[in-house]
This record gives C-alpha cells, sequence and structure tokens, in this order.
C-alpha cells in the first residue's frame, strides 16, 4: 500500500493498523520528520522534494510505475480531490477506493449539504449565504445569534469563528469576505447548536453501506468547539439513519464521516458537515475494532464486503500529547485538568501513545517542548 499526507494524526493510525496487519505500507513524503515516518510500522519512504498537490501527485505517478502497489490511500481532503480528479491516469497502475471527484467536491460543500438535507429530511441547522451585508444583518435578527461563521467548501486553514451579537457577526463578516472586491467565496452564516458533536463513519462499496461506526465528543480544541482531543465510541439508531441517508444520496463510494450535533434543545441530530476522506479521530474507530483502512484492502484486492456494525461501543480514546490533543484542550480550559489527569491514568482509556511503536509519540513530546520553549522566549 501507498499512503499520502504524512502530516495528519490519523496517518500514523493507517499506518500502524496496516502494518500490524503485516500490509507493506510505504508513505509519500515531503516532511520527513513526520509522525508516521517515524513509526516502525512504515516499510519505506518515498521524498517528495518540492510541496503542494501537482508535485505530489508526479512523485506518486512515478512511484507506482516504477513499484507495485495494490492499493494508493489518500488521507488529505486535497490529496484525495485531486487523485479522484486525476484517476484515468493512475487506474493502470493502482486501485484506488475514492469517490468520483464531483461526489467529493458535493460532500465537502457546506451549504450544499445543508440543501441536500432538507431535501432528504435530515436535520440541519440553519444556514445562509448572505450576498451583502444588509443580508447578514436580516440573517442575524432572524437567527438572533450566537452564529457560526465558516467556509462553503473544505479549506485547510480558515477557521471557523463564533459571534453572539449582530454587530459580533457584522465584523467577522468584514473580515472575512468583503463585498467589495468579492476576493473570496462568501462564508456560511450557521446557526449555532448547543449541545455535544458525534458522527457517523462509514465504509462504502459502489453506493452500498458495508460498515458503520459511531462516536461523540468528550473534549475538544478549543474548547468550545474543533478537533476531538478525547472521544468515545456509542451507538444510535437514528444517527446511523441520518448517516446513511445522506450518503446513500451521494451514492458514495470509500469512507467518510457525517458529523453531526446533538441539539439539546430539542434532542434531535443535526448535521454540521461531510468529511468525505478519513477523519482525525479514525484511531478511535479503529481500537474499536473498526478497521477502515482493512476495508478498502480487501475492496482493492475485489473482495465483496459484508456490512457489518459491530464494534466495542463505550470506548474512551484520547490524544494526550498529540499536536491539538489533550494538552491543547487544557490550554483552552484549565479548570479540565483533573478530568484529563483522571483519562491519563485510567487503563480503560485508550490512546495514541503506543509501547511498541514510541518513535512517533517521542516527536510528539518534542515538538511539544520546542512549542512552550519558544511561548517562553517570545
Amino acid at each position: 500500500m501507498l499512503v499520502t499526507d504524512e502530516n495528519y494524526k490519523h496517518t500514523l493510525g493507517v499506518v500502524r493498523q496496516l502494518g500490524k496487519a503485516k500490509v507493506q505500507v510505504c508513505l509519500m513524503a515531503h516532511s520527513l520528520g513526520a509522525l508516521a515516518c517515524a513509526s516502525r510500522y512504515c516499510a519505506g519512504v518515498i521524498p517528495v522534494a518540492e510541496p503542494g498537490v501537482e508535485a505530489l501527485l508526479t512523485a506518486i505517478l512515478k512511484e507506482v510505475q516504477r513499484n507495485h502497489y495494490e492499493l494508493l490511500l489518500p488521507v488529505g481532503y486535497k490529496t484525495t480531490l485531486a487523485l479522484a480528479a486525476a484517476k484515468e491516469r493512475f487506474l493502470p497502475y493502482v486501485h484506488s477506493e475514492i469517490a468520483e471527484c464531483h461526489r467529493i467536491q458535493s460532500a465537502a460543500n457546506k451549504y450544499e449539504m445543508a440543501r441536500l438535507c432538507e431535501k432528504i429530511g435530515v436535520p440541519a441547522p440553519r444556514s445562509f449565504v448572505p450576498q451583502s451585508y444588509d443580508e447578514v444583518r436580516q440573517v442575524a435578527r432572524e437567527m438572533q445569534g450566537p452564529f457560526v461563521l465558516k467556509p462553503q467548501k473544505e479549506s485547510p486553514g480558515r477557521s471557523v469563528s463564533y459571534a453572539r451579537s449582530e454587530p459580533e457577526l457584522l465584523a467577522l463578516y468584514r473580515g472575512r469576505f468583503p463585498f467589495e472586491t468579492g476576493e473570496n467565496e462568501p462564508p456560511i452564516v450557521q446557526e449555532y447548536v448547543p449541545g455535544y458533536g458525534c458522527g457517523v463513519f462509514a465504509t462504502y462499496q459502489k453506493a452500498v453501506c458495508k460498515r458503520v461506526f459511531m462516536h461523540r465528543r468528550i473534549r475538544e480544541y478549543p474548547a468550545t468547539g474543533g478537533v476531538s482531543t478525547c472521544a468515545e465510541s456509542f451507538y444510535h439508531p437514528r444517527l446511523e439513519e441520518y448517516g446513511r441517508r445522506i450518503l446513500d444520496a451521494l451514492q458514495w463510494h470509500g469512507v467518510a464521516m457525517a458529523e453531526f450535533r446533538f441539539d439539546t434543545r430539542d434532542n434531535t441530530f443535526k448535521l454540521i458537515e461531510i468529511n468525505p476522506k478519513f477523519w482525525g479521530s479514525l484511531e478511535l474507530a479503529l481500537a474499536a475494532g473498526a478497521d477502515f483502512p482493512g476495508d478498502l484492502c480487501r475492496m482493492a484486492l475485489g473482495e465483496t464486503l459484508v456490512f457489518t456494525d459491530k464494534y466495542k461501543r463505550n470506548l474512551r480514546f484520547h490524544w494526550p500529547f498529540s499536536c491539538f490533543g489533550e494538552l491543547y484542550h487544557l490550554k483552552s480550559k484549565p479548570g479540565a485538568f483533573f478530568e484529563v489527569a483522571w483519562d491519563m491514568l485510567d487503563p480503560r482509556v485508550k490512546s495514541n501513545v503506543w509501547l511498541k511503536d514510541l518513535g512517533p509519540n517521542l516527536k510528539e513530546i518534542q515538538s511539544l517542548g520546542d512549542a512552550l520553549l519558544h511561548a517562553m522566549r517570545g
């Protein structure tokens, strides 16, 4: 197998899971110091000399022409989308179990997914894309806050913002999208959903669901809402129904995550977005027995998968030393110290620290130390 996007924390999860299963996993990497490169389960690193997606695609094509791989597995969104668009170039040399390009683009468009939810009867937060500052004011008055401001499409580096009032929302919108110039695509204004984050994770094979897994977030960074620093596996039939309804409508193929929030106002799951690729909390699913990378391997070898929803329920997993992990959660919410410390000491709580593969975790600790020294000098 050939894996891309070495800098994601869940790339390490993919490498460890498949390497442990005796799959020979090689990694395309521009940054040779990435965590996944330090894993004992990484059989080889193929350097990519230049940054950027085009340089990566060129390097991948040369590698699969030179050496035999059963499966090419992209991890990041940009790479997944680019490989889907250029799939015909790679088909003679390697399998790639990903959806068609237009389906990936649709799934990643948050506003388009909100509209799809309206059609298929899946609850979602009220969402608007204002076309003027007057419309921003009108939306603010109709929704009455708090508000969430986010890009319409998958946009690494462009974060989600929150506003409590009309003036705050208007100020945020002016900063993110100047209507006078129209330099960027207008972001979505969405109602804030109080409650907790949760998700449905699935493997699809030619538009047929073959595996489902669910989790709920326990802690995040930032604490107001962001990436999981601690999460727990669980199951809810309504959540499965909603997630499958969306991915069925997309006629999906490969892996995907449907992210929801459980709205404590009306006890309803509401779709936040679709992640049309592997997701950040993948290691929880793997620890619970949901082998998503293995599904793709079996599909690449021509196997027709059998549906399963079997996994360990109520398994808690956290990332103690990862970038944007538990220590970052404590930075944004110091009052959670005893809660985090208890989970670190509880042997029932799993983590990405592997005693049999400490290389990546030592790199995590080193990075945290470097960040601390930088902050002290600053």
